[in-house]
């Protein structure tokens, strides 16, 4: 058997544990049922002109995304760059910016007591730094959320659940709640990549939920649970302040969930309803606006490299970032 063969192999046996572990989550209707027993199903409805100006009231819509590229080659030789965009726009007027950016290396001085002091706490040199890096995005991110706050539009999402900027940046979070809840701004964070396994440990059947422990995770519950243009929300209260419900925008059978405020609940179905109507309807199912957001902030390494080219010397540049794989010639 050759490698590729061998490979091969090893997906068909790969596919047929992964049909036999999606099957162990019943059909859709089972599942619809036993998520009809725990929660409730909701429609949304598109908003028209008017009721969008209505829901609005000459506020703007705020979107929050940040973005990170690494170059270089192995610990320490790495550098990475952040961006942050808290990108705003309302009826008859230009959009607006507010940015934040930064670099973290270990080549950095400052940099290094917070590497030295996370690595004496028991974590390897990868964890670290990735640890290191999604924090430092999430304050990033976190802060540009803040600004775009206090310019109080009407609607302000981020892309990504509440819970990260609570774990990285509890102070910034915080304020940034705080100002939402103060001035009357809608605060939603919608989450695309869904990996988390509470909601299929209540969902899973309970035979397989004893059988196999932690097998299911909520992406593959989820899938297909949800009509086009349809919420889901467990009817247990979550505790604190912040809630979570599951949104399906389009015709793409995966699901984000939504992360809302609980002392904002009243203003929960008019900005999902807004997010469905600017949602293309054959895409991926993602709020169209974060997506804008997206494409703004994102760094693409050519855009890195044409900034390390013209701010470092070649001669360091080679010495302390270029791998050498990269010089390779087959």
């Amino acid at each position: 058997m050759c490698a590729e063969d061998r490979l091969l192999a090893e997906l068909r046996e790969l596919n047929e544990y992964l049909e036999k572990r999606y099957k162990q989550g019943g059909t859709t209707a089972e599942r619809r049922g036993r998520a009809a027993e725990k929660g409730v199903f909701a429609p949304l409805s598109a908003l028209q002109g008017e009721e969008i100006s209505s829901f609005f009231q000459g506020r703007a819509l705020a979107g929050i995304d940040g973005s990170m590229t690494t170059e270089g080659a192995s610990y320490p030789y790495q550098l990475t760059f952040f961006r942050a965009l808290a990108l705003l726009t309302a009826a008859g007027s230009n959009k607006q910016s507010i940015w934040a950016e930064e670099i973290f290396s270990p080549l950095l001085p400052r940099y290094r007591s917070k590497i030295e002091e996370q690595l004496g706490g028991g974590r390897g040199t990868e964890e670290t730094m990735a640890h290191l890096r999604w924090e430092t995005l999430a304050r990033l991110e976190a802060e540009v959320a803040r600004r775009a706050a206090a310019l109080r539009p009407r609607l302000l999402v981020l892309d990504g659940g509440f819970g990260r900027l609570k774990e990285h940046t509890p102070h910034i979070w915080s304020d940034l709640k705080g100002a939402a809840l103060e001035d009357d701004v809608l605060l939603l964070g919608v989450t695309e990549e869904i990996a988390a396994s509470s909601l299929a440990e209540k969902l899973c059947p309970p035979d397989k939920a004893a059988a196999s422990p932690g097998l299911m995770g909520d992406r593959e519950v989820l899938f297909g649970l949800l009509r086009p243009g349809e919420t889901y929300r467990l009817h247990e209260e979550e505790s604190g302040d912040r809630g979570r419900l599951y949104v399906r925008f389009a015709a793409h059978p995966q699901v984000v969930a939504v992360d809302y405020l609980k002392g904002q609940e009243s203003g929960l179905e008019p900005a999902l309803n807004f997010l469905y109507s600017i949602t293309p309807s054959h895409g991926r199912g993602f709020p169209l606006w974060l997506d804008v957001v997206d494409a703004e902030v994102r760094l693409r390494r050519e855009e890195v490299e044409a900034m390390i080219a013209s701010s470092l010397q070649p001669a360091m540049a080679e010495v302390f970032l270029r791998p050498l794989r990269a010089s390779r010639e087959l």
